[in-house]
């Protein structure tokens, strides 16, 4: 996951050092980031065509190489992000919190539509581990109790985590709606558009400053 949430830093195509990159790592995700780990996994994804080496900008410290990352980089990311590589049907640890930390800088319809499929994907992985409780439980009543079976366990662990992702994924929609509304709402204002209030229209000159 280290690689794609690098990867998303470098997304929108701008070439930064690696000393910045660590600290806007840290800033994001809340971690800690080894210097030494993050410049070697940068070289190793050079050496893989994912991010290449720019030019520095006069003036600039020639010791800190900038990177930038490459077409095919941009779409190993991409694949990641929106579930298009064949893994969004089994979401790791953390995985749905790390797609989240880019998701809303996509497009809107886009983003609608991967919350969509994340949350579909949920509710049938909800379905079939359920079924598959229910038959756990019936063959455990079948053989007679002799061993300690932790299947029942695991499984209702794993719906929580489902129930609470679905969660997050609905407070997630909830969130990015009401703040995009508000954009809209801001830059429709700024276009000296009349600005819909009430189920009324109020002109720009009514609108407080």
């Amino acid at each position: 996951m280290f690689r794609y949430l690098v990867l998303g830093l470098l997304r929108n195509g701008d070439a930064r050092h690696g000393y910045a990159l660590i600290k806007d790592y840290r800033k994001r995700t809340g971690q800690e980031a080894s210097s030494g780990n993050f410049y070697r996994e940068l070289q190793r994804w050079v050496g893989e065509r994912l991010v290449r080496t720019a030019a520095n900008p006069p003036g600039a410290d020639p010791r800190r190489a900038p990177y930038q990352i490459t077409e095919t980089g941009s779409a190993v990311f991409d694949a990641w992000l929106f579930g298009s590589d064949g893994t969004s049907s089994g979401f790791y640890e953390n995985e749905l919190s790390a797609r989240g930390l880019f998701l809303a800088e996509a497009e809107r319809d886009l983003v609608s539509k991967t919350l969509e499929r994340w949350r579909e994907e949920l509710w049938l992985s909800g379905k079939t581990l359920e079924r598959g409780r229910e038959v756990a439980i019936v063959q455990g009543a079948r053989g007679g109790g002799g061993g300690f079976s932790t299947i029942v366990l695991l499984i209702a662990r794993r719906l929580k985590h489902i129930a609470a992702d679905l969660e997050f994924v609905d407070e997630f929609r909830a969130a990015y709606d009401r703040w995009h509304s508000a954009l809209a709402a801001v830059e429709e204002a700024g276009q000296g558009r009349p600005v819909p209030r009430r189920g009324r229209e109020v002109p720009r000159s009514k609108i407080r400053r």
